[in-house]
């Protein structure tokens, strides 16, 4: 079968169940089976026994689990609620969607969840609807995907146009200024709850020190001495059980939340997926078969990317899979072109966005229990604007 059409049933296939409420690790592994039977038939498990043990599986493994250990760990110690209660205490209702925002600068998979249990409190006082702490916490979690030179989207489209960070940057920042346009409506809302703190700036600044430290070893070890997650979250996870020292009920009780079955299927089931778009070259052919249409390049470019990143719902895979096949379009080294690769980067993270397969609003909208059709009514209005601000910005460039 043309892999371009399996690819396009396998996504039906798993839009269809998740309505159907089957959970979303299964919907996304049996699509998976199907693409690869669709494409390479036999070959499916073996091609899946090699995903699931391959390094790069195994690692965001412990990182997933690390990150979410780090942050039940958090929660449950007391630390998220200090922070909370600081930052609430300055800025009021307006730090639902700070916090996300903070958290943004540290990109780890399933992130998100990192600051939708830092909100658990003040979700709850302000009274927030779970569809909309979920949206937010979602939506501003990820400003600064375009444009944050740790994330791997970004390190490898810099390697694939091989240009310069900064040229990165200045490209895609109208990505993030359509992200921030989209989400206006929150900042407005919120800001209307604004709050002073009578407490002192260095009673702010010991809080947020005490709040935040295993955040701060994240930043010091993974960005600035450039040490890999996969060491550097467990060693901040040591760290904050050598300060807090919890005893083995809480200890047992924070594991039971992190090492959910349902987690490890999900990992397995989305980098298999990812693994057989690349394997079967389903994107590339569909790419061809829009040229073979006569679309115009930029329209077929943009849908190209909004689709894979839909498909796959991890940021790297615009990069890693859209990029490589349109650096004719984007250019390379000398040749390259801006606004070309920010409507690629736009495209790329509209989809990943809007995909109901992306770990981070996966695990917001059940943390929060929200209904996942009724979130895309914020959704989708939010990805129209970001669209509109892509495009503006490419055409008036």
């Amino acid at each position: 079968m043309d892999p371009s059409l399996a690819l396009f049933i396998s996504i039906f296939l798993i839009l269809l169940l998740i309505r159907l409420r089957i959970n979303v690790s299964i919907a996304i592994f049996v699509g998976a089976l199907i693409l690869g039977i669709l494409t390479i038939g036999s070959n499916t498990l073996g091609r899946l026994f090699s995903v699931i043990t391959s390094y790069q599986t195994v690692r965001l493994l412990i990182i997933v689990i690390s990150a979410f250990t780090l942050g039940f760990s958090m929660q449950e110690l007391g630390l998220l609620k200090r922070l909370s209660a600081t930052i609430s205490g300055i800025i009021g209702k307006l730090s639902l969607v700070i916090l996300p925002a903070i958290v943004g600068f540290l990109p780890m998979p399933g992130g998100a969840l990192v600051s939708a249990i830092m909100l658990t409190d003040l979700v709850r006082h302000y009274e927030v609807k779970s569809e909309e702490a979920t949206f937010v916490n979602y939506w501003f979690r990820h400003l600064w995907v375009p444009i944050w030179p740790l994330y791997p989207s970004f390190i490898i489209g810099a390697m694939v146009v091989e240009v310069n960070y900064l040229k990165i940057i200045e490209a895609c920042y109208p990505v993030t200024v359509g992200m921030i346009l989209a989400g206006i409506v929150f900042l407005r809302k919120y800001i209307r709850s604004f709050a002073r703190s009578s407490t002192s700036k260095s009673e702010i600044a010991r809080n947020l020190i005490l709040s935040l430290y295993p955040l701060i070893i994240v930043v010091v070890f993974a960005i600035i001495l450039r040490i890999d997650l996969v060491i550097t979250l467990p060693f901040a996870v040591f760290m904050l059980y050598l300060h807090k020292r919890p005893n083995a009920d809480k200890i047992k009780k924070i594991l039971k939340r992190t090492l959910d079955p349902k987690i490890v299927i999900l990992i397995f089931a989305v980098m298999f997926y990812k693994d057989l778009i690349a394997y079967t070259h389903s994107a590339q052919i569909f790419f061809n078969h829009l040229k073979e249409l006569n679309f115009p390049t930029p329209i077929a470019a943009f849908l190209l990317t909004f689709v894979v990143g839909f498909a796959v719902g991890i940021e790297i895979s615009y990069s890693a899979i859209a990029l490589p096949l349109l650096t004719a379009f984007t250019g390379i080294g000398s040749s390259f072109v801006p606004k070309n690769l920010m409507l690629v980067f736009g495209a790329g993270l509209l989809g990943v966005m809007m995909s109901p397969l992306h770990l981070c609003l996966i695990l917001t909208s059940e943390y929060y229990s929200a209904n996942l059709g009724n979130v895309y009514r914020y959704l989708i209005p939010a990805g129209i604007v970001l669209m509109s601000v892509v495009w503006i910005a490419y055409l008036i460039c």
